[in-house]
């Protein structure tokens, strides 16, 4: 009976063991891993190449076009930096750079220049590199905050595999992975960076990583740690060779890659549980894609059964994400976050023809972005070469012959400075991809919008100020309903740059302020509307640019305010003086206020939301960091930009005119006494978006175009058909 009684207790004993062990899987399993793989310098087309990448693609998996921007530049390293670092960082210098598997002479050391104890894989020159980061970023991103969250909560990560290669008979090593996966103080926990190549003649530099040891590396880590980040050097190695070789050589030392990839991948699909999460990505895009202007890296998201493409609140647009954004989402796989990292979790979007929308999407991108420069800068140089030769004219117009004639051509060639934003803005809509479609179709639209406001208004002003109404309206629309038309115009801003992703750009800022108050200016000088909806209006288009959920641009906040409420100040006859100064500003303030307490309650995520989030994190430095940053970036401008012919010319031009001549401004004032007053406004609109935007020259000259060109056309029409000198 004993023996009985004390085999039931030895097996109850057995069976709460087995349950408990069996619980404590579970909750393990539930949590899952990670595994960042990086095959960098890869495009989506050949990631797409490799079977059972391609075959798991078909079944599930979520696909991204990711922004490879860095701090003051963009490289492989600075990249990798703010992966881990969820914000752009600047590790300028591959010297600086110097992870290496740790023995107790250099642990030593490690821990004599860092006061840190030293783990298994070490950055041995951290400090250079987190000195570089702070003395010359821009952005204050801490380097390895992606690491150390994960290292504070008690997750363990490896790094496996490197970049290496070999130049004249000396082993040249990249192990910029480490980035990703190190804490603030350049540590990672466990790997192997180092005994990971093996030699082979027929692959670029004579080496190769090492499949067999890398999988089993995987496996064996995969059991130790949370987190692995591997990196298939081959990709890499195969683009910095790719000079040495002809297209037949690279294109089967290419497959010889795709095929032991495919071994490995396979591996790792097969060895991961229903809970694990796998990131396949390229850091940085082939050397050749980069100079043909493809710069975005395809990243893919393996977590769950879902299938589609990949989209997040930094960018607002399903497919396109940025580099931010990867250690963000790693935390949050689990259920961590770190305040210091502005980069933001993806969201999961299913499309079943994720590859098909997405190859869509990146030739639209890439060819905006190619041709973007010369359409703008032929408009620029139109635009202001209209202006000066319009001015000239007026002043030799006793040589001219015709001159009635030759003026009224030359006054609908300068009206094309207020058509072409519209026509950049409405040919999105077509969804055009090739740069002869969209040329076409600019050109198609110019002339449609011209010959509509021909139609209707014969006269000079009315004609201008449809063109500002429209234009306006547009934008307003466009704001509220997700900024479609911004994102895919020429003139506005591009994924592949990434200053911008999504609501106003700078560009139509400017242009927000200057159509919508000549617009309203022309409608209150005809009598077509009274004052009151002149104030209405202003209050819509204000919270269409500048809302968190609408246009987001804090710039449009302040400065429209200003304007705006300058305009409505003036039109209503109120004197100014030095208090209401004070007020519009304080008004101006407080519109950013509202805006910012809105954004941060919904929960919308915007340019303002970071913001005021990195002020209360970091402090007020925040905003000196920030102020700073647009300072330098417009002198960058003043220097570069063919936007600052706009104001040259716009300043010589009213510079003469309040000369000559003699009281042309007066007349102008008693004669259009509203457009006079929206030329006031616009020009303090100008100054205030100027000073409080990183791309301020861009935004004041676009809106210097309402003020410059119905200016001009006034005084052609007083001083040549009205005869009056």
């Amino acid at each position: 009976m004993k023996k009985k009684i004390g085999s039931l207790l030895v097996a109850i004993m057995i069976l709460v063991v087995s349950m408990t062990q069996y619980s404590f899987a579970n909750e393990d399993n539930k949590q899952g891993k990670v595994i960042f793989i990086n095959m960098t310098r890869t495009s989506l087309d050949n990631m797409l190449k490799i079977s059972s990448l391609k075959e798991e693609l078909d079944n599930r998996g979520h696909v991204g076009l990711m922004n490879i921007r860095g701090d003051k530049g963009t490289d492989d390293r600075r990249s990798f930096a703010s992966m881990g670092a969820g914000g752009r960082a600047n590790v300028s210098t591959e010297d600086l750079i110097n992870f290496q598997e740790t023995d107790k002479n250099e642990a030593a050391t490690f821990k004599a220049a860092t006061g840190q104890k030293a783990k298994a894989i070490n950055d041995l020159t951290i400090n250079n590199s987190i000195h570089e980061n702070k003395d010359k970023g821009q952005y204050g991103s801490t380097l390895g905050s992606l690491g150390q969250t994960l290292s504070d909560n008690n997750l363990k990560t490896a790094v496996l595999g490197n970049s290496d290669i070999i130049e004249n008979g000396e082993l040249v090593k990249n192990r910029n992975i480490g980035l990703v996966a190190m804490d603030e103080h350049g540590r990672i926990d466990a790997g192997n960076i180092d005994d990971i190549n093996v030699e082979d003649l027929s692959m670029p530099y004579g080496i190769r990583t090492d499949y067999d040891k890398l999988t089993k590396e995987t496996k064996k880590y995969y059991n130790e740690s949370n987190a692995i980040f591997v990196d298939l050097g081959d990709t890499y190695r195969l683009d910095m060779y790719r000079l040495n070789l002809n297209e037949k050589t690279h294109g089967q030392m290419r497959s010889k890659i795709a095929k032991n990839i495919d071994k490995y991948l396979e591996e790792v699909f097969n060895m991961i549980g229903e809970n694990d999460t796998v990131y396949i990505t390229s850091a940085f895009p082939s050397d050749l894609d980069y100079k043909n202007k493809k710069r975005l890296s395809p990243i893919i998201k393996f977590s769950g059964e879902g299938k589609g493409v990949l989209a997040s609140p930094t960018t607002r647009r399903d497919g396109i994400v940025a580099n931010l954004d990867v250690g963000v989402d790693i935390l949050s796989e689990f259920g961590l976050e770190n305040e210091n990292m502005v980069g933001r979790k993806y969201d999961l979007v299913d499309k079943s023809d994720n590859i098909t929308f997405l190859s869509d999407e990146y030739e639209k991108i890439v060819t905006i972005s190619s041709i973007r420069s010369n359409v703008v800068n032929s408009f620029v140089g139109v635009v202001s070469a209209s202006w000066i030769i319009g001015m000239f004219a007026v002043f030799f117009r006793n040589y001219i012959p015709n001159k009635k004639k030759v003026f009224t051509v030359l006054k609908e060639f300068i009206k094309l400075g207020l058509i072409l934003p519209l026509s950049f803005l409405i040919v999105a809509i077509f969804n055009f991809k090739t740069p002869m479609s969209i040329s076409l179709g600019i050109l198609a639209t110019t002339i449609a919008f011209y010959l509509i406001g021909r139609l209707l208004f014969k006269d000079d002003i009315k004609h201008m100020g449809f063109f500002a109404v429209v234009t306006i309206l547009a934008i307003s629309i466009d704001c509220a309903f997700g900024t479609y038309l911004m994102k895919n115009s020429i003139m506005s801003y591009d994924a592949i740059i990434g200053a911008r992703y999504y609501g106003m750009g700078n560009e139509y800022q400017g242009i927000a302020i200057g159509s919508a108050i000549f617009g309203l200016a022309v409608l209150l000088q005809y009598k077509k509307i009274p004052k009151w909806l002149a104030v209405v209006s202003s209050i819509f288009i204000l919270i269409t640019s500048a809302s968190p959920a609408m246009g987001a641009n804090v710039g449009a906040a302040i400065s429209e305010s200003v304007a705006y409420l300058l305009f409505i100040l003036i039109i209503f006859n109120v004197k100014l003086d030095f208090k209401k100064v004070i007020l519009i500003g304080l008004a101006a303030a407080g519109v950013v206020f509202a805006f910012a307490a809105f954004d941060m309650i919904s929960g919308s995520e915007s340019h303002l939301a970071g913001f005021v989030e990195q002020i209360l994190v970091n402090g007020p430095g925040t905003i000196i960091q920030t102020f700073s940053r647009k300072i330098q970036m417009n002198l960058k401008l003043a220097q570069t930009s063919v936007w600052v012919n706009i104001l040259l010319a716009g300043v010589a031009i009213i510079g003469v005119l309040i000369f000559r001549p003699s009281r042309h401004f007066r007349k102008i004032a008693r004669e259009y006494k509203f457009i006079f007053d929206s030329f006031i406004a616009t020009m303090v609109g100008c100054a205030i978006t100027l000073l409080v935007n990183d791309s301020g020259i861009v935004a004041a000259s676009t809106a210097s175009i309402y003020i410059l060109i119905p200016l001009i056309i006034i005084s052609m029409n007083m001083i040549i058909f009205e005869d009056k000198e």
